[in-house]
């Protein structure tokens, strides 16, 4: 045989693997393939706040400060896309917790986020830690900055003081979305059955007569959500302890954790215990009957309930079927909308609450009035 011809059939082998070798390269393949994903998933939780604020400057948000009826608050203003909307974020958070959906939104709409009083740079006043006295602060805040009637979006707390302005302040409303607000819940002798009471009031209390100097640790030893982890989660919490105690400059982020977990802690520096200690003793409730407050609202309204349940007789999100019910019957002009997600919707499914908002003020908002 002709030496070409000997040769070929080890040439015709050697180019066909194994199937061992093929299942080594494949595994090789998959094994690659989960460690590079298993990275992009560590990043994104320990980097998703700083892409989030830097996708919203990339948007065109600018970052400013204003002085209503003599007092600072800080806001964020996006570019003039649509009709204003003002975002209200929730408590113990500041205004960046809006930062996921921000630069979607800012392709339809002239967005604010602002920071409530007792977060982020805005002033921290006991006096103006109540649901009505929020709402005044930030209709005047409609009126003389934005110029506007606009819409307001508020989150959970944010999401009170939302109903509150949109029953109180028409003039300055031209539609509300609440996400997920703690309604009737939130409200003494019931909230202490909650997991806001159990798990930020009370804290914030017991911050205040203790003589402990950093919150975010305070609240991290005493926390209850470790307990939600089962066996894991004292590992869980030691970890978050010894993050935050080595680097005091900075929110402790546990890269196995989702952005919805890392949340929690991130703007806790910038929290006055103060404002939970307004929903420990009910003060933020003062002239602030929700039941009456929701039959006011005589504005087009989106009422998102997220998921929920209880352990231990513990209300863990912000309100039951039985609340959320109550709500729509006594809101004039709603639409209500159950979501499958935790009570941060719009952290955890930033595109789905982007097309909420969208859908919703497509059908109910046309033209808006300048303010005088």
């Amino acid at each position: 045989m002709p030496a070409a011809d000997r040769t070929t059939p080890s040439i015709h082998s050697s180019s066909r693997p194994s199937p061992l070798r093929t299942l080594g390269l494949t595994a090789a393949v998959l094994t690659g393939a989960a460690a590079g994903a298993a990275a992009l998933w560590t990043a994104r939780n320990t980097f998703h706040a700083r892409i989030a604020r830097t996708a919203c400057e990339r948007a065109g948000f600018v970052d400013r400060t204003t002085m209503v009826n003599g007092h600072g608050l800080r806001f964020v203003e996006g570019p003039a896309s649509g009709p204003p909307l003002l975002l209200i974020h929730a408590q113990s958070t500041d205004l960046w917790s809006w930062a996921p959906v921000m630069p979607a939104l800012a392709r339809d709409f002239h967005v604010f986020a602002i920071d409530v009083p007792g977060h982020g740079a805005s002033d921290w006043d006991p006096e103006l830690y109540n649901g009505p006295v929020l709402g005044e602060l930030f209709a005047d805040f409609i009126a003389g900055v934005i110029g506007e009637q606009t819409i307001i979006a508020g989150h959970s707390s944010g999401g009170l003081i939302a109903a509150w302005m949109a029953a109180a302040r028409p003039d300055e409303v031209v539609a509300a979305i609440l996400e997920d607000p703690p309604l009737f819940s939130s409200v003494p002798p019931r909230s202490e059955a909650t997991w806001n009471h159990v798990e930020l009031a009370q804290p914030c209390r017991d911050f205040l007569a203790s003589d402990a100097a950093d919150f975010t640790e305070f609240l991290l030893e005493h926390s209850r959500l470790f307990d939600l982890f089962g066996p894991a989660g004292e590992r869980i919490r030691t970890d978050a302890l010894r993050r935050r105690r080595a680097h005091r400059d900075r929110p402790p982020t546990l890269p196995y954790m989702p952005p919805a977990m890392n949340e929690v802690y991130r703007a806790l520096d910038s929290y006055d215990p103060m404002f939970g200690l307004a929903f420990f003793d009910g003060a933020f409730h003062d002239l602030f009957d929700h039941a009456d407050t929701l039959s006011a609202i005589s504005r087009p309204t989106l009422l998102i309930h997220c998921d929920w349940q209880t352990r231990d007789g513990i209300l863990l999100g912000a309100m039951d079927d039985a609340d959320a019910a109550r709500a729509e019957m006594l809101i004039p002009d709603v639409r209500a909308e159950r979501v499958a997600a935790g009570h941060g919707f719009h952290i955890e499914r930033p595109r789905e609450f982007v097309q909420r908002v969208r859908a919703f003020t497509r059908d109910v908002v046309g033209e808006v009035d300048l303010l005088e």
